[in-house]
Protein backbone atom coordinates (compact mmCIF):
# COMPACT_ATOMS: atom_id res chain seq x y z
CA UNK A 1 0.00 0.00 0.00
CA UNK A 2 1.23 3.69 -1.07
CA UNK A 3 2.05 5.60 2.10
CA UNK A 4 3.83 8.77 2.44
CA UNK A 5 7.46 8.54 3.51
CA UNK A 6 8.35 10.99 6.29
CA UNK A 7 11.17 12.39 4.04
CA UNK A 8 9.09 13.61 1.45
CA UNK A 9 6.79 16.48 1.04
CA UNK A 10 3.96 16.69 -1.38
CA UNK A 11 1.27 18.96 -2.24
CA UNK A 12 -1.31 19.20 -5.10
CA UNK A 13 -1.07 22.67 -7.15
CA UNK A 14 -2.29 24.50 -10.37
CA UNK A 15 -1.44 26.68 -13.00
CA UNK A 16 -2.53 27.64 -16.09
CA UNK A 17 -2.18 26.42 -19.42
CA UNK A 18 -4.36 27.65 -22.62
CA UNK A 19 -6.56 29.00 -20.22
CA UNK A 20 -7.11 26.13 -18.09
CA UNK A 21 -6.03 25.43 -14.75
CA UNK A 22 -4.55 22.12 -14.26
CA UNK A 23 -4.06 20.18 -11.27
CA UNK A 24 -0.52 18.83 -10.88
CA UNK A 25 0.58 16.71 -8.08
CA UNK A 26 3.87 18.05 -7.04
CA UNK A 27 6.58 15.38 -4.78
CA UNK A 28 9.97 16.62 -3.46
CA UNK A 29 12.52 15.63 -0.73
CA UNK A 30 11.75 17.16 2.58
CA UNK A 31 15.05 18.47 2.91
CA UNK A 32 16.30 22.08 1.31
CA UNK A 33 17.83 21.88 -1.68
CA UNK A 34 17.51 22.34 -5.75
CA UNK A 35 16.35 19.19 -6.96
CA UNK A 36 16.55 17.74 -10.36
CA UNK A 37 13.30 17.58 -12.00
CA UNK A 38 10.88 15.02 -13.44
CA UNK A 39 7.78 16.16 -15.11
CA UNK A 40 5.73 12.70 -15.15
CA UNK A 41 2.73 12.00 -17.64
CA UNK A 42 0.44 10.10 -16.32
CA UNK A 43 -1.58 6.75 -17.76
CA UNK A 44 -4.84 6.65 -19.20
CA UNK A 45 -6.65 6.08 -15.89
CA UNK A 46 -5.39 9.19 -14.56
CA UNK A 47 -3.67 10.57 -11.76
CA UNK A 48 -4.10 7.61 -9.52
CA UNK A 49 -2.63 6.55 -6.41
CA UNK A 50 -0.08 4.31 -7.74
CA UNK A 51 1.23 6.97 -9.77
CA UNK A 52 1.42 9.54 -6.71
CA UNK A 53 3.47 6.47 -5.16
CA UNK A 54 5.70 6.66 -8.47
CA UNK A 55 6.46 10.35 -7.55
CA UNK A 56 7.11 10.11 -4.03
CA UNK A 57 9.61 6.58 -4.96
CA UNK A 58 11.39 9.86 -7.22
CA UNK A 59 11.50 12.10 -4.54
CA UNK A 60 13.48 9.75 -1.78
CA UNK A 61 15.72 9.27 -4.77
CA UNK A 62 16.12 12.91 -4.69
CA UNK A 63 14.03 14.68 -7.30
CA UNK A 64 11.42 16.92 -7.56
CA UNK A 65 8.55 15.76 -9.52
CA UNK A 66 5.63 16.98 -11.13
CA UNK A 67 3.00 14.93 -12.52
CA UNK A 68 -0.14 17.40 -13.82
CA UNK A 69 -3.57 16.12 -13.95
CA UNK A 70 -4.09 15.54 -17.60
CA UNK A 71 -8.35 15.30 -17.23
CA UNK A 72 -8.04 18.75 -15.25
CA UNK A 73 -10.51 20.42 -18.00
CA UNK A 74 -13.20 18.00 -17.43
CA UNK A 75 -13.06 17.42 -13.86
CA UNK A 76 -9.95 15.46 -13.07
CA UNK A 77 -11.19 11.98 -14.04
CA UNK A 78 -10.77 9.86 -17.22
CA UNK A 79 -14.13 9.73 -19.38
CA UNK A 80 -16.59 6.60 -18.68
CA UNK A 81 -18.37 5.16 -20.57
CA UNK A 82 -20.42 1.68 -20.31
CA UNK A 83 -18.55 0.68 -23.62
CA UNK A 84 -14.97 -0.04 -23.65
CA UNK A 85 -13.89 1.09 -27.08
CA UNK A 86 -15.78 4.70 -26.56
CA UNK A 87 -14.50 4.94 -23.03
CA UNK A 88 -10.90 5.02 -24.83
CA UNK A 89 -11.92 6.99 -27.56
CA UNK A 90 -13.01 9.74 -25.26
CA UNK A 91 -9.67 9.43 -23.41
CA UNK A 92 -7.96 10.03 -26.99
CA UNK A 93 -10.15 13.63 -27.20
CA UNK A 94 -9.63 14.58 -23.65
CA UNK A 95 -5.45 14.27 -24.59
CA UNK A 96 -4.95 15.17 -27.80
CA UNK A 97 -1.04 15.11 -28.16
CA UNK A 98 -0.78 19.14 -29.05
CA UNK A 99 -2.88 19.80 -25.61
CA UNK A 100 -0.80 17.47 -23.49
CA UNK A 101 2.05 19.00 -24.97
CA UNK A 102 1.29 22.43 -23.79
CA UNK A 103 0.31 21.15 -20.51
CA UNK A 104 3.55 19.88 -20.03
CA UNK A 105 5.90 22.62 -21.08
CA UNK A 106 3.13 24.67 -18.85
CA UNK A 107 4.43 22.83 -15.94
CA UNK A 108 7.78 23.50 -16.50
CA UNK A 109 7.30 27.39 -16.51
CA UNK A 110 5.13 27.41 -13.51
CA UNK A 111 7.83 25.33 -11.56
CA UNK A 112 10.37 27.97 -12.83
CA UNK A 113 8.82 29.81 -9.66
CA UNK A 114 9.85 27.37 -7.28
CA UNK A 115 13.67 27.10 -6.16
CA UNK A 116 13.46 24.26 -5.42
CA UNK A 117 13.43 22.68 -9.36
CA UNK A 118 16.77 22.66 -10.71
CA UNK A 119 15.37 23.49 -14.58
CA UNK A 120 18.92 22.95 -15.48
CA UNK A 121 18.63 19.33 -14.73
CA UNK A 122 15.17 18.40 -16.42
CA UNK A 123 13.81 15.06 -17.42
CA UNK A 124 10.90 13.71 -18.46
CA UNK A 125 9.05 10.00 -17.40
CA UNK A 126 6.06 9.08 -19.34
CA UNK A 127 3.90 6.17 -18.20
CA UNK A 128 1.38 3.88 -20.89
CA UNK A 129 -0.25 6.74 -22.91
CA UNK A 130 1.78 8.96 -21.03
CA UNK A 131 4.70 7.43 -22.49
CA UNK A 132 3.07 7.61 -26.15
CA UNK A 133 2.04 11.78 -24.89
CA UNK A 134 5.70 11.85 -23.54
CA UNK A 135 7.71 10.71 -26.95
CA UNK A 136 5.37 13.38 -28.75
CA UNK A 137 6.58 16.07 -26.27
CA UNK A 138 10.10 14.82 -26.71
CA UNK A 139 10.53 14.98 -30.05
CA UNK A 140 8.07 18.59 -30.17
CA UNK A 141 10.61 20.30 -27.45
CA UNK A 142 14.04 20.19 -26.69
CA UNK A 143 14.37 21.14 -23.21
CA UNK A 144 14.47 17.89 -21.23
CA UNK A 145 17.90 16.24 -20.45
CA UNK A 146 16.04 12.65 -20.46
CA UNK A 147 13.29 10.84 -21.04
CA UNK A 148 11.91 7.74 -19.65
CA UNK A 149 9.63 6.20 -21.75
CA UNK A 150 7.44 3.18 -19.74
CA UNK A 151 5.66 0.98 -22.76
CA UNK A 152 4.36 3.86 -25.10
CA UNK A 153 2.48 3.19 -27.59
CA UNK A 154 4.15 3.38 -30.77
CA UNK A 155 1.18 3.28 -33.51
CA UNK A 156 -2.02 3.93 -31.68
CA UNK A 157 -5.39 1.86 -32.97
CA UNK A 158 -7.25 3.63 -35.66
CA UNK A 159 -10.71 3.22 -34.38
CA UNK A 160 -9.55 5.45 -31.33
CA UNK A 161 -8.46 8.25 -33.35
CA UNK A 162 -10.25 11.19 -34.28
CA UNK A 163 -10.21 10.77 -37.59
CA UNK A 164 -10.23 7.16 -37.24
CA UNK A 165 -6.97 7.09 -38.97
CA UNK A 166 -3.84 4.97 -37.53
CA UNK A 167 -1.83 7.31 -35.66
CA UNK A 168 1.95 6.28 -36.02
CA UNK A 169 4.78 8.46 -33.96
CA UNK A 170 7.32 6.61 -36.03
CA UNK A 171 7.82 10.01 -38.18
CA UNK A 172 8.36 11.95 -34.98
CA UNK A 173 11.14 9.80 -34.13
CA UNK A 174 13.99 11.90 -36.33
CA UNK A 175 12.84 14.74 -33.77
CA UNK A 176 13.78 13.24 -30.70
CA UNK A 177 15.50 15.77 -28.69
CA UNK A 178 16.91 13.93 -25.70
CA UNK A 179 18.63 10.27 -24.54
CA UNK A 180 15.49 8.15 -24.40
CA UNK A 181 15.54 4.80 -22.34
CA UNK A 182 12.71 2.49 -23.67
CA UNK A 183 10.64 -0.67 -21.38
CA UNK A 184 8.24 -2.97 -22.73
CA UNK A 185 7.16 -6.59 -22.27
CA UNK A 186 6.98 -9.70 -24.98
CA UNK A 187 3.43 -10.34 -24.25
CA UNK A 188 1.84 -6.43 -24.43
CA UNK A 189 -0.41 -6.21 -27.34
CA UNK A 190 -0.59 -2.27 -27.02
CA UNK A 191 2.90 -1.97 -27.50
CA UNK A 192 3.47 -4.94 -30.38
CA UNK A 193 7.31 -5.95 -30.47
CA UNK A 194 7.25 -5.12 -34.51
CA UNK A 195 6.35 -1.89 -32.96
CA UNK A 196 8.90 -1.17 -31.17
CA UNK A 197 11.38 -2.58 -33.79
CA UNK A 198 9.98 -0.58 -35.77
CA UNK A 199 10.89 2.25 -33.22
CA UNK A 200 14.41 1.20 -32.02
CA UNK A 201 15.39 1.13 -36.28
CA UNK A 202 13.90 4.62 -37.27
CA UNK A 203 15.47 6.05 -33.99
CA UNK A 204 18.92 4.20 -34.72
CA UNK A 205 18.51 5.32 -38.75
CA UNK A 206 18.73 9.22 -37.37
CA UNK A 207 21.26 8.86 -34.94
CA UNK A 208 19.56 8.99 -31.77
CA UNK A 209 20.43 7.83 -28.59
CA UNK A 210 18.18 4.94 -27.62
CA UNK A 211 18.13 2.09 -25.34
CA UNK A 212 15.53 -0.40 -25.07
CA UNK A 213 14.58 -3.47 -22.58
CA UNK A 214 12.52 -6.31 -23.49
CA UNK A 215 10.92 -8.11 -20.41
CA UNK A 216 10.06 -12.06 -21.19
CA UNK A 217 6.67 -13.11 -19.79
CA UNK A 218 5.40 -9.16 -18.92
CA UNK A 219 2.77 -7.61 -20.09
CA UNK A 220 1.36 -4.14 -20.49
CA UNK A 221 1.55 -2.15 -17.35
CA UNK A 222 3.70 -4.55 -15.85
CA UNK A 223 5.13 -1.96 -13.37
CA UNK A 224 1.70 -1.04 -11.68
CA UNK A 225 2.02 -3.03 -8.11
CA UNK A 226 -1.76 -1.91 -8.09
CA UNK A 227 -3.04 -3.98 -10.96
CA UNK A 228 -3.43 -7.77 -12.58
CA UNK A 229 -0.64 -7.56 -14.27
CA UNK A 230 2.15 -6.41 -12.19
CA UNK A 231 5.24 -8.56 -12.95
CA UNK A 232 7.40 -8.25 -9.62
CA UNK A 233 10.55 -9.12 -11.18
CA UNK A 234 10.07 -7.09 -14.45
CA UNK A 235 8.82 -3.83 -12.44
CA UNK A 236 12.49 -4.36 -10.30
CA UNK A 237 14.29 -4.16 -13.04
CA UNK A 238 13.18 -1.66 -14.96
CA UNK A 239 13.28 0.49 -11.77
CA UNK A 240 16.57 -0.36 -11.27
CA UNK A 241 17.67 0.54 -14.79
CA UNK A 242 15.39 3.76 -15.39
CA UNK A 243 16.51 5.17 -12.06
CA UNK A 244 20.17 4.69 -12.96
CA UNK A 245 19.07 6.27 -16.56
CA UNK A 246 17.69 9.34 -14.89
CA UNK A 247 21.26 9.61 -12.63
CA UNK A 248 22.97 9.37 -15.54
CA UNK A 249 21.52 12.21 -17.26
CA UNK A 250 20.23 14.45 -14.52
CA UNK A 251 22.85 14.01 -10.99
CA UNK A 252 26.01 13.80 -13.02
Amino acid sequence: MATVAPDVRTEWVEYTSEGASISAYLAQPEATGAWPTIVMVHENPGLIPHRQDVARRLARLGYLVLTPNLYSRIGGEPPKSDDDLEQRRQIVLATLDEQVHADLLNGVEFLKSRPEADLNRLGLFGNCMGGQKGFYTATHSNIFGCYLNFYGPVIARAELQPDRQERSYLSDARNLSCPMQYHVGDQDPVCPLPHVKLLQEELARHGKEAEFFIYPGAQHAFHGDHGPRYHPEAAELAWQRGTAFLDKHLKA
